[in-house]
């Protein structure tokens, strides 16, 4: 891996350097320096102008984020069949597909998976591929008895490892993950002895690979033995077969797992070690030992998270500072004011009684009609806030309800006018009627594509799911691919959860001066940023478009200016536009913590 990223920077920006940044990529797998490549790659792909190689940066860039990030995977997924499907790249298309159906079935969308996997198994038939055929198999086969189905799911599994025993050289690991698949279908199905089978077959061939998957094997036979045991069934047959394999007993298959080469990075492999360790303290009863691994295992996962970055810890310093500074400045001005009203209280003393009195009725007269008019304006306030506030949660509604129409709606249309024209293209005789469904199959899929985009857009997933940090990142970022301006999300300060409400106005403010950016400021460059600190949250949207005369506009705001304003004083924030012509907008945003409701 050193080697291969010292020889990248000899190699003249072209295709073969591309390439080579993506396998870097791929052998990191995951992780911000697996993302910077790339990201290399696919600025090389665009420098070029290359569909293909596009197409693969952004399916490599899909793998290299977490869960937490689904937003984006799916957005560069989507991204990525966009490009394959402009050079009906089959192969191409069938990766993107069998991706997204890892990528479901881990985030739990088992169903969505098992579509995404039946998709990917067309592609690669029609190449045909027989070894990515198997791969899919595999995976399928694990959505399949995820739902229950465990015996489609033998099915899937014995089909593609009938391939895999023909393969010179043997692929041990591919073949040790079918093993370990159907030990979990026999398992399910209650066939202990037919699973513990299964499972040592899938050891032995990850021990012949020295692959550090043998953890896994070994824990699922623990497992498995501590769970027969619990249920007071007779074990004896399963522990004559690992003593057959060399093991003594359940504990031995944790003690050898513990010093498998490789483990330490792997924190997975390790939880499922302690997993399984705690469960054979619980079945001895040993609940104290139980707590303590339990609070190991939370403290390897509070290790495993990035520590607060310095840059943070001073956007956090500067924010307070600044918010002292504020406070300095109103301490002085009431100072001033208190020096303002003793001299007028002499002055008043001097005046006499007569002026003494009259002044205190006029000042009571004149606070009478001032808090008069304070009721007044406060009452017409109220009334505002409640047509607003009724408004806004119409528009959500609303949103939401066409969101969810068009999604369950015309989106099963357009699925079942797919199934019912590839039912049609059966009885075809015309020779170019493998051309005319082709067709018309992709601009289904484009019309469901854009579907799916436009109801995200009018309500966002990932905002209810993930937080507004994610949904504000996922909006920001497919900005910076579809649109003509390079837009940047930054976080600065410990993220805070916000209750719903407060996550919906903040993600409109910024959707609508994104919109605005789009429609008028002509920017070449964008940045949202989100600042938390102790007590302030504040949000900023910069560009460096055109700009224009806050003063002009003042008594002509549109709908949008008054919505995005409206919406931070909802919260309990401000809004602060700043811009003049030439030079950009600056939009900010700024809430004290103690106003919004906090999860």
């Amino acid at each position: 891996m050193d080697s291969l990223q010292v020889v990248v920077r000899s190699i003249p920006d072209d295709s073969l350097k591309c390439e080579t940044y993506l396998r870097i990529a791929y052998l990191l797998y995951e992780g911000d320096e697996a993302e910077r490549f790339a990201g290399s790659a696919l600025e090389l792909a665009r420098r070029f102008n290359s569909p293909g190689l596009i197409g693969k940066s952004f399916h490599r860039l899909a793998w290299c984020l977490g869960l937490d990030e689904m937003d984006r995977k799916t957005a560069y997924l989507d991204s990525a069949a966009f490009y394959f499907t402009r050079i009906n790249d089959l192969y191409g298309l069938g990766n993107v597909a069998d991706t997204r159906g890892s990528i479901l079935l881990d985030y739990g969308a088992v169903e969505e998976s098992r579509i995404a996997y039946e998709k990917a198994y067309g592609f690669f038939s029609r190449i045909p591929d027989e070894e990515r055929k198997a791969g899919i198999l595999n995976n399928w086969a694990i959505a399949e008895y995820t739902m229950g189905n465990t015996e489609e799911a033998l099915r899937k599994f014995q089909k593609a490892l009938a391939y895999r025993l023909t393969e010179k050289p043997i692929a041990h690991v591919d073949i040790a993950r079918l093993y370990q698949g159907m030990g979990e279908c026999h398992r399910l199905n209650g066939d202990l002895q037919a699973a513990v089978s299964n499972y040592l077959k899938g050891y032995e061939h990850r021990k012949e690979a020295s692959d550090v998957g043998v953890v896994e094997s070994m824990m699922s036979m623990a497992s498995m033995l501590y769970a027969a045991a619990e249920k007071d069934l007779d074990t004896t047959a399963l522990s004559d077969s690992l003593r057959a394999h060399g093991f003594r007993n359940s504990d031995d298959l944790i003690v050898q797992a513990e010093q498998t080469p490789g483990l330490a990075d792997r924190i997975g492999l390790q939880n499922y070690i302690l997993d399984v360790r705690r469960q054979f303290y619980l079945l001895n009863r040993d609940y104290e030992a139980a707590y303590q691994l339990l609070l190991r295992q939370k403290q390897m996962e509070e290790d495993y998270k990035l520590s607060e970055s310095s840059l943070q810890a001073y956007a956090d310093m500067k924010v307070n500072f600044e918010k002292d500074q504020l406070k300095i400045q109103l301490l002085e001005e009431e100072v001033s004011n208190q020096k303002s009203r003793r001299r007028a209280n002499i002055l008043m003393v001097s005046l006499g009684g007569l002026f003494l009195v009259s002044l205190v009725g006029f000042l009571y007269y004149k606070n009478r009609v001032k808090s008069g008019q304070i009721e007044l304006h406060e009452a017409h306030r109220e009334q505002q806030i409640i047509s607003m506030r009724s408004m806004l949660e119409g528009q959500e509604n609303e949103r939401t309800r066409i969101a969810r129409d068009l999604h369950d709606g015309l989106g099963n249309l357009l699925s079942s006018l797919k199934v019912n024209i590839g039912s049609l293209q059966i009885n075809f005789d015309d020779t170019n009627a493998e051309k005319i469904y082709g067709t018309a199959s992709r601009m289904i899929d484009e019309a469901c594509t854009e579907v799916r985009k436009i109801a995200h857009e009018m309500m966002p997933q990932s905002l209810k799911k993930l937080g507004l940090r994610k949904a504000l990142e996922d909006l920001v970022l497919k900005m910076d691919v579809i649109h003509g301006f390079e837009a940047k999300f930054q976080v600065q300060g410990t993220e805070k959860i916000f209750d719903d409400t407060t996550n919906v106005m903040l993600f409109r403010i910024v959707q609508e001066a994104l919109n605005n950016i789009v429609k008028y400021a002509r920017a070449k460059e964008v940045s949202v940023q989100l600042t938390y600190s102790e007590d302030w949250f504040d949000l900023t949207i910069e560009d460096d478009g055109v700009g224009f005369d806050t003063d002009a506009l003042e008594n002509e705001r549109g709908m949008g200016l008054k919505s995005m304003a409206f919406r931070a004083e909802f919260i309990g924030g401000t809004l602060d536009l700043n811009s003049r012509p030439g030079v950009g907008t600056l939009v900010t945003i700024n809430i004290p913590l103690d106003e919004i409701n906090q999860v």
